[in-house]
């Protein structure tokens, strides 16, 4: 309480109490809200260096040096997910509250820079959190700084066993938390566009210049993770969280746009327009056969309003013929299809495949609902069922529903797809929840008002309803009933919520989503094609991945790299020029 009150007279009781009583430095908050907390984490909440290094200097103090070091405050209000998620530790917490010289303090008298939290997060993920670059940037040197004494101290050592671990360790950057994110894929998991563009910057490696031109090398390790052999699970990478979470402000980041158009050029665009290709060929037989099947020689008398079929007989043996080809065919894409679709599902694991979002969800939805439906059409028709005839109705609206992953690709027509989508699962959704209510209690009104019979009855009432929001009702049965009145005022009542205000809503609501989707619409569009890139590197195997034709990095003493040339025009005249010109902005690819 005297280190919260912080005042000077409060700072010097408590000196007393810890000269006289030395253990009450370590004695922790026991309750479940601020548990583990010591005076050493509210010196440092207090922005309050001097009382910091009194704590760890005092000579009282010594023996409980490494106990206040390592002390975490793990309570609830320091848990994930609230304000004051500072990384229990004192050195987390002056560096989460971006005090790096109550850091230096603590770092002179032994904290441990490699130190973690109970989610094994880093103190360099939790800067990413905080999004404080700078601090981020100090902590970084300083962590190399001591691996290089460390390596130099042991370079003079005669323990060689000990001069390997050091080898081995993983870099503080590289480290994953308990989620299997590093602090680059975690700020792209969490949408920080500053950091994550801080963190990409800082890690880029110039080749050579000339003028304003440089040849730039980015390493892929991280942000695109290296292809690993088929069914070994790998971490999830950078590019992967940004589609997964449509962070569109990181997926149009420079480098992501590049990594993403090369991706494209090398493989992706090839074997999109050959699968285009191949799925509107399919399609086109899926519909020929469909034609076929319900073709028939029909005899007709009559003409016009008076034309009557008398008899009906099969198609001719060429069309049987056809169809039956057909048919065989469909089945047969179908299977090579699904089991494309099972081995990316054992590739990548069910969850993370239907965790994809946009053009790829749409795409394995539809893929694996196609494939299924073709497979029971089929079964229908040698057990001579007649739901055969509705499944195969679903599955001609499922298969051409697929083309729409083809149209996102473009430019000109995937916002209008994106639009259908939004509109559909936000605006009519909405709609729907509200108008089910409305219609379900005027149905009951209206059931009990006409005294129709049973649940029958009701189901009549639904249907009038319904129409009557189309505008297609009949006033004189209203007028008809015994309750006249009240049936033509609830009819009314009816008109206005339903007819003129909730479709009007409905119509503003969707103008609304237009108009938010056209304004972004080039950032819609980039994130789409990188979610159709992804699907379809999803689909190639290792082997296939890793051919020269489809390779769009470069290779550099075993790493890979993403190999741009940049333009920073204005800073090479400002070099020129004393520094007059404003710099900001200015690299181009």
């Amino acid at each position: 309480m005297l280190f919260l009150y912080g005042t000077e007279t409060h700072l010097n009781m408590a000196r007393y109490l810890i000269i006289n009583f030395p253990y009450t430095i370590t004695q922790i908050y026991n309750k479940e809200e601020y548990y583990g907390e010591i005076v050493l984490h509210i010196a440092i909440i207090k922005r309050n260096p001097t009382m910091v290094e009194w704590l760890l200097g005092e000579e009282h103090n010594k023996a409980y040096l490494e106990q206040q070091l390592t002390s975490a405050a793990s309570g609830v209000f320091f848990q994930e997910g609230r304000p004051c998620y500072y990384g229990e530790t004192p050195l987390a917490f002056a560096c989460c509250t971006n005090q790096w010289n109550i850091a230096e303090i603590l770092l002179k008298f032994g904290a441990s820079m490699d130190v973690v939290d109970s989610n094994g997060n880093t103190v360099l993920h939790l800067l990413v959190i905080h999004n404080l670059p700078e601090i981020y940037t100090k902590y970084k040197e300083r962590w190399i700084a001591e691996q290089q004494t460390d390596k130099d101290s042991s370079d003079e050592d005669d323990d060689e066993y000990f001069r390997i671990e050091k080898q081995r360790i993983t870099p503080l950057w590289k480290r994953l938390n308990k989620e299997g994110y590093t602090p680059l894929t975690l700020a792209a998991k969490l949408g920080q566009a500053d950091m994550f563009s801080f963190l990409i910057e800082e890690r880029k490696i110039t080749q050579w210049s000339f003028g304003p031109v440089a040849c730039v090398l980015y390493p892929l390790d991280q942000v695109d993770l290296e292809c690993h052999e088929d069914s070994i699970e790998s971490p999830v990478s950078a590019l992967e969280l940004i589609v997964q979470n449509a962070h569109v402000e990181l997926i149009m980041h420079p480098r992501m746009v590049d990594l993403v158009n090369k991706k494209w050029e090398r493989f992706a665009r090839r074997i999109f327009f050959n699968r285009f290709l191949v799925t509107f060929s399919y399609l086109t037989v899926f519909l020929i056969t469909t034609i076929l099947d319900q073709t028939r020689n029909e005899t007709i008398e009559g003409e016009g309003d008076d034309a009557v079929t008398t008899s009906v007989q099969p198609a001719g043996m060429l069309c049987q013929t056809i169809c039956t080809i057909g048919r065989f065919f469909v089945l047969a894409g179908a299977i090579w299809k699904g089991r494309s679709e099972l081995k990316e599902i054992e590739t990548l694991g069910i969850r993370k495949y239907f965790q994809t979002t946009g053009s790829g969800l749409l795409e394995n939805c539809l893929s694996c609902s196609f494939c299924l439906t073709i497979l029971i059409v089929n079964i229908f028709r040698a057990l001579d069922m007649e739901a055969e005839t509705a499944a195969l109705a679903i599955a001609s609206l499922l298969g051409w529903g697929y083309m729409l992953f083809f149209v996102m690709a473009f430019r000109l027509t995937g916002p209008f797809v994106v639009m259908i989508y939004e509109m559909l699962f936000n605006d009519v959704l909405r709609f729907c929840i509200i108008y089910v209510v409305f219609l379900v209690g005027f149905s009951q009104t209206f059931f009990v008002l006409f005294d129709y019979n049973g649940f029958k009855g009701f189901l009549t009432s639904v249907k009038h309803c319904f129409l009557g929001m189309l505008g297609d009702f009949d006033l004189d049965s209203y007028v008809e009933t015994k309750h006249s009145y009240i049936s033509v005022t609830f009819l009314l009542f009816y008109v206005i919520v339903v007819t003129i205000l909730l479709l009007n809503l409905l119509v503003a609501m969707m103008g609304d989503t237009y108009g938010n989707i056209i304004e972004g619409a080039t950032q819609v569009w980039h994130l789409e094609r990188a979610r159709i890139v992804f699907a379809i590197e999803n689909e190639m195997e290792s082997a296939e991945r890793n051919l020269p034709l489809n390779k769009y990095w470069t290779n550099v003493d075993g790493e890979r790299y993403l190999q741009v040339e940049e333009f920073n025009g204005k800073a090479f005249l400002a070099a020129n020029s004393g520094g007059n010109v404003d710099t900001n902005d200015t690299k181009e690819k």
